[in-house]
């Protein structure tokens, strides 16, 4: 997949970039139901990324984003963010196979620093150029 900007940017607060960047999260509430996962897109105010967990709509996730830097992802840092889950829809399909996401989650960031949300901003801008 390729970095594209979102056809819905125009509707957003912050510019989309599709985008797969490793991440690592857990329910809140609960750090023994972990899970990786790659974006689908992500923003300055958050991001959607793919799972094989129904995770529902209201919870919060600790996510840790493996963020590039620049277009090239020569240099990555770590950014540590509190989100809540905005929507979770069923990924449809007639069969999936053992492991296969069957659920996108989009989230909305609910604690991040100004710092590393203005580092993603960054990104995403300096990719669509």
């Amino acid at each position: 997949m390729g970095m594209e900007i979102s056809q819905y940017a125009e509707r957003r607060k912050f510019q989309r970039l599709e985008d797969n960047i490793f991440i690592l999260g857990a329910l809140k509430a609960n750090h023994a139901a972990e899970f990786k996962a790659f974006t689908r897109d992500i923003s300055g105010g958050g991001l959607m990324f793919e799972t094989d967990s129904n995770i529902p709509a209201g919870s919060e996730l600790e996510l840790e984003i493996y963020q590039p830097s620049d277009s090239g992802k020569r240099i990555i840092f770590s950014v540590h963010i509190i989100a809540k889950v905005a929507w979770t829809r069923a990924i449809e399909k007639d069969a999936f196979e053992e492991g296969e996401n069957r659920y996108q989650v989009g989230v909305e960031f609910s604690e991040i620093k100004e710092e590393d949300r203005q580092r993603i901003a960054n990104f995403v801008n300096g990719s669509m150029t």
